[in-house]
């Protein structure tokens, strides 16, 4: 996880460039028969071992191809983590480096794999209980667009230019297609992770649950705050629509969501009803505050709103948040922002006697306990 501070004047001045999009949509679903491609054969996953499987149809920003890292299990369970890494959408941001990674294969694997895998929870040692022996697939970010993207787009003017390939649900598609018969009947399926990667659990989940729809269904969105209405700015989520075409991944769970990003999480508590939903995040986290153009306080009011508007109303739905924040790191609780040498990095969170490791337990585990944690 590489983590860079979003720049408020790039960010103004970007958004104010934004025109509203207001494309007709109707609202429209996965149907029919997923496609299926080759399997990934048994030779290439050693188990209990990672190992980088290169996808020529999976591509990154700068057109180069990438891929994904498998940690094969001895069971059935699936956990997929999505890596974050900032996001651009007009060539101010793409320019200024907001999106971190615009290519990833194994050289950028194996940085991840030796910095930031062994706190995370991508790291076999710290995974719930209840996922021991669980196949661990993560899936790398380089294309700037929380891995919603499906528009190749050329930034900038005749002097200067950016293209940038955002077609991160390309990827995901393409991923899943080979995944499905690698893996094709889980028990559990937990879709997970941190900054832009929780924002792409959060878009791509749907897609995963028509691959897998009879698996047991766990969606840990982590720091990627789809919040309520024009707490993510109108412009901003103009621009994710317009730039990247967000709608074709999101569509499929809510056109709402054009209008209120907070629906996604509304719209999947309800169609799939028996699956568990959760968000997390730090209260005060300064690097999303700066991402919406808030402050430490407001961005707080932001999440409260989230938890009761969105989530408390719900059966099935359920938010973490701690009251770090402040300092460029207290952003994400399942994978560190920096190198993090203190052990599980997952396990270092707690709130109100509750660490964050016990909470995903008893959210993975089906434990009737399971409730929301955060602040008073």
């Amino acid at each position: 996880m590489r983590l860079r501070r979003l720049v408020p004047a790039v960010l103004a001045a970007a958004l104010a460039a934004c025109a509203q999009n207001t494309t007709p949509i109707e609202k429209k679903g996965y149907t029919g028969k997923p496609p299926l491609g080759q399997a990934i054969s048994e030779a290439e996953l050693p188990l209990e071992t990672w190992a980088w499987i290169p996808f020529d149809d999976a591509v990154c920003a700068d057109g180069s191809t990438t891929g994904l890292a498998v940690n094969r299990g001895s069971g059935s369970d699936l956990l997929v983590f999505f890596d974050g890494g900032g996001a651009c959408w007009d060539y101010a941001t793409c320019a200024a480096g907001t999106a971190v990674d615009d290519h990833y294969g194994p050289a950028q694997w194996d940085v991840e794999l030796r910095d930031y895998v062994p706190s995370s929870l991508t790291d076999r040692a710290n995974l719930p209980p209840s996922l021991a022996g669980a196949t661990i697939v993560f899936v790398p970010y380089c294309t700037g667009d929380v891995h919603g993207g499906s528009n190749v787009k050329v930034y900038g003017n005749a002097v200067f230019s950016e293209t940038w390939r955002h077609v991160g649900h390309a990827n995901v598609l393409a991923y899943l297609a080979r995944l499905a018969p690698t893996f094709p009947s889980p028990r559990k399926l937990v879709v997970a992770g941190s900054s832009a990667g929780g924002f792409g659990a959060l878009v791509s989940y749907e897609a995963f649950r028509w691959y897998w729809p009879e698996a047991r269904g766990y969606l840990v969105d982590d720091s990627g705050p789809a919040l309520v209405n024009n707490d993510v700015p109108a412009d901003l989520r103009d621009a994710f629509y317009g730039s990247w075409h967000l709608g074709e991944a999101l569509d499929p769970v809510c056109v709402e969501c054009r209008s209120n990003l907070s629906a996604a999480f509304s719209e999947l508590s309800s169609s799939h009803a028996g699956d568990r939903i959760a968000f997390l995040s730090h209260l005060r986290d300064p690097v999303m505050a700066t991402f919406m153009l808030s402050t430490p306080d407001a961005f707080e009011a932001s999440l409260r709103e989230l938890e009761a508007l969105v989530f408390a109303p719900t059966g099935n739905a359920r938010v973490f948040y701690d009251t770090d924040g402040g300092q460029l790191d207290a952003h994400m609780l399942l994978t560190p922002a920096t190198p993090f040498a203190g052990g599980s990095y997952v396990a270092s969170h707690e709130e109100g006697g509750t660490t964050l490791a016990a909470w995903l337990e008893l959210m993975v585990s089906d434990d009737p306990r399971w409730a929301t944690v955060m602040p008073p």
